[in-house]
């Protein structure tokens, strides 16, 4: 049997059984249209001006289909996938190399402009602001540590106050509270007290750490919890009658 199409009457050999996968439809192969098999039938080779088989000469389809006949098929019927187009593959890698080219010649370009920049401002190129930035970005590069936030204008002295121990202990005990009044956690501050005489002359001086004058020395790497009060207690040697008062200020 043949069928021809009706867009650009090509003649096609056609067999029952793959008609019957295809419900009679299928797919010019020269010209891809979609056509009804059933409606252009003739069981010879047509010639010119010959009309389609009569309804009644049609073949009843559905009956002893032998579909690996079918598959086997030179026709594609309508349901059947077209094969795949290599072409449009063949242009997205033509065009992915293009662009690899451009970009590869585009970042030694501005290796070029950087270079020479350098020189020109006798800088290494490491550097250079843009380039250590985006070293360290690609992890190429260490970065420097970030610097814990510190603003000592943010301590407070609540109270203060300095007692004699004991007759003859030869100490002096300053009692104080401080306060972080930031809203982040900063570094604990070095303590310097500074003994005064009546005419406010430095008589004594000393400098406490953090691990000197927290009672819990695993504290002092955490840093100051923001608007939380600490109470102090630190002994000072007494230089004597000539210390009347004192200063406290944090470093």
């Amino acid at each position: 049997m043949y069928t021809r199409c009706p867009a650009c009457h090509t003649v096609h050999p056609v067999n029952a059984a793959l008609l019957a996968q295809g419900n009679g439809r299928y797919r010019c192969g020269k010209c891809n249209k979609n056509a009804n098999a059933l409606e252009s039938l003739f069981d010879e080779w047509p010639e010119p001006g010959d009309k389609p088989a009569a309804p009644g000469d049609l073949p009843v389809l559905g009956m002893g289909i032998d579909l690996e006949q079918a598959r086997a098929s030179r026709l594609t019927a309508e349901n059947d996938e077209a094969a795949p187009e290599e072409e449009p593959a063949r242009a997205d890698t033509h065009n992915w190399r293009l662009r690899l080219a451009w970009v590869t010649a585009a970042v030694l370009l501005a290796a070029v402009v950087l270079f020479k920049l350098a020189d020109y401002y006798d800088q290494p190129v490491a550097e250079q602001p843009i380039v250590r930035s985006t070293l360290e970005t690609l992890q190429l590069r260490e970065q420097e540590p970030e610097q814990p936030y510190r603003d000592l204008d943010q301590i407070h002295l609540v109270s203060r106050e300095l007692v004699a121990l004991s007759p003859g202990s030869g100490a002096l005990q300053l009692n104080a509270t401080i306060v972080n009044r930031a809203n982040l956690r900063q570094p604990f501050p070095i303590l310097a007290v500074t003994l005064l005489d009546a005419e406010g002359a430095a008589v004594a001086s000393h400098e406490f750490q953090p691990g000197e004058y927290l009672a819990d020395k695993a504290r002092s790497g955490l840093g100051m919890t923001p608007h939380a009060f600490l109470p102090l207690s630190l002994e000072i040697e007494d230089p004597g009658l000539k210390a009347v008062g004192f200063e406290l200020q944090f470093r």
